[in-house]
């Protein structure tokens, strides 16, 4: 893999990872653009990492709420009866909502492995999904109503969770479905945007951690050299923060839609690359 090569796969990384339309998809395209044929394990952690540096900056405040919440429970055993703060309550709300949200995704980690393993085998999985993913945008938007809430409760994180977990295959966008549940479970757009960035945290910290352990197997290292996976990790820090933060402005006004339509275009670029 050549520099160039990292760059652009890194700016893909970075880019759909977090809007609805698909990473894996759009990934699968670009490394057959590329003409990559093989697998490089070691890109594929450094890129996540990267996703994962970005969220960290850009939630920053959800993240110190938690901090917060977290580090309460133990000052409050230890008696400091102010060391929790006023924040620490709803940090430790979020926390657990965070929390709920993922166990699913855990669930179906362990008990439907092989057949997510066989889901990605499968050349037409990804384009049946694509179109599922837009259909469900579409339907999303327009079912988003006024007065809808701003901020997520328990059955919010239990639903988006559930959606996360059905996430795991090729060619649902897992923003996209998390999102899409949380609006249509009540949620305002950018309540279910944040949200569903926020569970991305623990989901894509889990995924690298995956790949670090089959790395360390040995598993598929690399194709790519030290100067690629600094570039690869770099370009998908930077975009991936750039759109998040583009990404919740435009939904504070913006439609799902036009994600809906493009995710329909990529299923069928796909389908024509069978």
């Amino acid at each position: 893999m050549t520099v160039w090569q990292a760059v652009i796969l890194g700016i893909v990384q970075g880019v759909t990872e977090f809007l609805p339309v698909s990473s894996s998809g759009h990934l699968v395209i670009a490394q057959q653009l590329l003409g990559i044929t093989e697998h490089a394990l070691t890109f594929d952690v450094v890129v996540h990492a990267g996703s994962l540096l970005a969220i960290v900056l850009a939630l920053k405040d959800e993240l110190a709420l938690m901090w917060a919440g977290f580090a309460g429970l133990f000052r409050g055993r230890e008696g400091d009866a102010g060391g929790a703060g006023p924040a620490a309550p709803e940090g430790r709300r979020l926390l657990g909502q965070v929390v709920v949200a993922t166990l699913p995704l855990v669930a179906a980690g362990l008990l439907f492995r092989d057949l997510v393993d066989e889901a990605f085998s499968s050349a037409l999985v990804p384009v049946v999904l694509l179109f599922a993913t837009g259909a469900l945008l579409l339907y999303a938007d327009r079912a988003a109503r006024a007065g809808a809430r701003e901020a997520a409760g328990w059955s919010h994180a239990l639903w988006m969770g559930l959606a996360q977990a059905l996430a795991v295959l090729p060619g649902l966008s897992r923003s996209g479905v998390t999102m899409s549940v949380g609006m249509m479970s009540g949620l305002s757009r950018q309540a279910a945007a944040r949200f569903s960035f926020l569970m991305a945290i623990p989901a894509i910290a889990g995924a690298t951690v995956l790949e670090l352990r089959g790395l360390l197997a040995g598993q598929a290292v690399s194709a790519a050299g030290a100067d690629a996976l600094i570039v690869g990790a770099a370009a998908s820090a930077v975009t991936s923060y750039a759109a998040i933060r583009l990404f919740l402005r435009f939904v504070r006004r913006g439609r799902l839609a036009p994600f809906a339509y493009y995710t329909w275009a990529l299923g069928l670029v796909m389908l024509f690359m069978l």
